[in-house]
């Protein structure tokens, strides 16, 4: 026998008060020459604990022919570092969303969720958004119910689509300015601090530094395959005793970081070190000095992921899977100079 369902009168008639209190205490609706005394606030609400009542959001959206929200999921790991890439993206995408013809409603999961909880809401949605990655139980619920959904910097399943930067191409941009303005010892940073563990830029971006070196007749500089949380550490180890004159780094963060480390400790950049890192242009516009980087594009990959999940939400037949990937650009600024022989 299947468990029954706790409903606003099985609140209201616990706690003995009509279901238009219950509503409107749960709902936060009081003025307008509604109150109600505070004991009776206070009991009503622990009877919602007790019956753990939760408002049938999905029920009122069945009675809807058209559900106008957007959920986004990956919140937790994808939107936690200040000024990252999937900022942009959310931006960009809310607003392309926003300008349809049809408006959506955008909601953001932050929750930290394990693999076999669903991120999805109680409630309908039109289509999700998946930054980096999902559960394992998300991902089979969008596959089952044939939710329309888009992964920005992941992949995807059977029935998704895909959108992520080209890093192998970035990585093969980055290496060959670098050994164009006259580097042929460069460093590799991987990410600074905790990374988004299991992401493939983090082997697609190292993977690609060792190969386009060993293709140039270059050695990798030691410290270009561990993760480092001490910048002066780092540019000791690289720099000074083993003489790197350039570094690529994997974000805009490890690239900040190293830029302060630099300057405390005295290595001059561009003179004496070639600074180069993998970001977006709202991010580093913010900087100062600017960063010359690696653009990865989020506001195209926002504006992609929005547009794509509209086509896919107003044709309802079944999805082929789709990869788009999206090459990335090289940017000049004041952290990269032709070094003086």
């Amino acid at each position: 026998m299947k468990n029954k369902v706790t409903t606003l009168n099985d609140v209201a008639k616990e706690a003995g008060v009509c279901k238009s209190t219950v509503s409107r205490i749960i709902n936060n609706k009081l003025g307008n020459g509604f109150s109600v005394k505070e004991e009776v606030r206070k009991r009503v609400l622990e009877v919602v604990r007790k019956l753990n009542y939760r408002p049938n959001l999905v029920a009122r959206s069945l009675t809807l022919q058209d559900m106008r929200m957007i959920h986004v999921v990956g919140g937790y790991h994808a939107l936690s570092d200040i000024g990252n890439i999937y900022q942009t993206v959310v931006n960009t995408m809310t607003k392309v969303l926003e300008e349809a013809s049809d408006v959506f409603d955008v909601t953001v999961d932050m929750s930290s969720h394990p693999d076999k909880e669903s991120e999805l809401p109680s409630w309908r949605v039109g289509g999700v958004i998946v930054l980096a990655k999902c559960t394992p139980t998300t991902m089979k619920e969008l596959e089952d119910f044939r939710i329309p959904y888009v992964v920005v910097n992941g992949p995807a399943g059977d029935n998704g689509l895909s959108i992520i930067p080209d890093d192998i191409g970035g990585t093969e941009l980055a290496i060959k300015h670098l050994i164009e303005v006259g580097n042929h010892k460069i460093a590799y940073a991987q990410p600074f601090g905790v990374p988004l563990v299991g992401h493939r830029s983090i082997d697609d971006r190292h993977n690609c530094y060792l190969e386009t070196l060993k293709n140039n007749g270059l050695k990798a500089i030691p410290g270009h395959d561990k993760h480092y949380d001490n910048a002066e550490k780092f540019l000791q180890e690289t720099v000074i005793d083993n003489e790197a004159t350039a570094i690529l780094a994997y974000g805009h963060m490890g690239g900040l970081n190293l830029m302060q480390a630099a300057h405390s400790i005295g290595i001059q950049i561009p003179e004496k070190l070639n600074l180069l890192c993998f970001c977006d242009a709202y991010a580093n516009d913010v900087m100062s000095p600017g960063l010359s980087f690696i653009d990865l594009r989020s506001n195209d990959m926002g504006q992609i992921a929005a547009n794509k999940l509209l086509e896919r939400i107003n044709n309802s037949k079944s999805h082929a899977p789709e990869v788009i990937k999206i090459a990335e650009k090289l940017v000049l600024n004041s952290t990269t100079t032709l070094l003086k022989k």
